[in-house]
This record gives structure tokens, sequence and C-alpha cells, in this order.
């Protein structure tokens, strides 16, 4: 008898750990990005420099109110600038940022016809960071820009993120300056 009602009590708790969570383990949470504030510590120059390499491959320049996104040799090379209109801080190291292109800071790649795009960012500490630009991973890479900031925070949350980012692809940038 005591057989059956342990079984019985582990089928049961089995059910509800199934049913209650999502695939972070987190029961009842609700994909929505909750407003925040943009980490003191995420401002600065990153930048990623492949292995071998001179000049850094990709530099992102993030303060309080802007973030850049380049590559190549020059500074002044530039992929988008924007506004931040909007951080989400899914943790105390990762989040996303949705940003307004500014008019000369649109990307010149053809796909980019929205006004608002997002870069998640995790692993954050002093002297690193992953940040990733969005891309339709599943859409042949292209670009997922939104046309008003509403859409991109509905559609810029913690539990789409693998629908934008491949992590394992995304190596650390290394802080140059705060």
């Amino acid at each position: 008898m005591k057989t059956h009602t342990a079984l019985q009590l582990i089928v049961l708790l089995a059910i509800i750990a199934v049913q209650g969570c999502d695939l972070y383990g987190k029961v009842g949470v609700d994909d929505v990005s909750i407003p925040g504030e943009l980490p003191k510590l995420l401002c600065g120059e990153w930048v990623f420099i492949q292995q071998g390499a001179i000049t850094p491959a990709e530099r992102y320049l993030i303060d309080e109110e802007t973030l850049q996104y380049g590559y190549g040799e020059e500074e002044s090379t530039f992929g988008f600038r924007g506004a931040i209109r909007f951080v989400s801080n899914f943790s105390d190291t990762s989040g996303v940022i949705i940003i307004e292109y500014f008019e000369d800071g649109r990307p010149s790649y053809p796909d980019h016809n929205g006004n608002f795009f997002a870069i998640y960012y995790q692993n954050l500490n002093n002297d690193t960071v992953q940040l990733a630009n969005s891309t339709e991973i599943n859409d042949n890479y292209s670009a997922p820009d939104t046309a008003a900031l509403e859409e991109a925070i509905k559609k810029f949350t913690f539990l789409k993120m693998g629908n934008f980012v491949d992590w394992g692809s995304v190596q650390p940038q290394s802080r140059v300056r705060h």
C-alpha cells in the first residue's frame, strides 16, 4: 500500500513539474520584458580581437544613452548607431538593449528596414561580456528590426532570445575603457 501511494506521489510531482515549468525551469514565468536600467558596468568600449589579429574584429561603444557597433580597423567604421530606448535585465549579468537607429547610424545592409533593433548581452563582469546583435536565426539570419518600439519590446524577450542569438558562436568582448 505504501509503495502504491509513493508511486502516485512521484507521478503527481512529475506531472506538476512538466506542466508548471518552461524550458528554463521557472514555474509560471510569463514571457515579458520588464523595463530596467542599463547596468553601469556595461558602459564603455568593448572589443573582440580574433586570435593572431592586431585590430578588433568587433567594437561596441556604449554609454547611458547610445550604443554604437563597429567592425574592422578604423574606429570610425561602424555597422550601426542608435539611441537606447529600452533595457530589460534578465539577471545581474544578462539582458537585452533595444535601440532606435540614428538617421545617419542605420546599417548599410539591405534587409535592415525597421527603426528598432536589439542587442542581447550575457556573462557581464568587469573585464568581459558577450554582446550579440540579434538576427533571425530561423529566417536565413535576416535582420529582425521592427517599425515600433512596442513591437520590439514584445519581440525581443528572454524566452525568445534563442530565436535571435546562438550563444555558442558569440565570442566574449573585452573591456578597453570605461
